[in-house]
């Protein structure tokens, strides 16, 4: 049972001393790891991003980051890097060229086409106005006004 508490103290210790040691870098540099950090996807599994997923893929990319940043590479060639290795799915958001750009076009699209159904629906269920009744008739709706209109149409109906 110690042991496994020993294994546990270890694998929990271990990845937090590893990111101690790596974020040695000045505050801009970290600041620009951890923005790579968060456009990566963690190639174990390929569901969270690097800066939220916790795994040994994840922890050694930290790192290599850093170390690329610390050797005086640039974001966009931190980035080629990690695409020329695992290709455009390590991406977080895909690059806005080719059929790509249906990711951002897409959204936006729906929206306007979506605010002008919306608004020509609610214009189609507008109450309609209420004709005004012809000159010469009674508006009112006295019984024996009813009573009069009902046995006229009635007559109308048995001819």
């Amino acid at each position: 049972m110690i042991r496994l508490y020993c294994w546990l103290a270890v694998l929990v210790i271990l990845p937090i001393g590893q990111l101690g040691a790596a974020s040695q870098l000045n505050p801009g540099l970290e600041e620009q790891a951890r923005r790579i950090e968060s456009e990566l996807i963690a190639p174990c599994c390929w569901t969270q991003p690097v800066s939220q997923h916790y795994s040994e893929a994840s922890t050694q990319i930290r790192a290599e980051v850093r170390q690329m940043l610390a050797a005086g590479r640039t974001e966009p060639e931190v980035l080629n890097a990690y695409v020329a290795r695992y290709g455009e799915r390590i991406l977080a958001s895909p690059p806005a060229r080719g059929f790509n750009r249906l990711a951002y076009i897409l959204p936006w699209a729906f929206l306007v086409f979506g605010s002008i159904a919306l608004l020509l629906i609610l214009r189609a269920w507008k109450p309609k106005t209420a004709v005004p009744a012809p000159s010469g008739t009674s508006t009112g709706n006295s019984g024996d006004d009813m009573d009069r209109r009902i046995a006229e149409e009635l007559r109308e109906f048995e001819r």
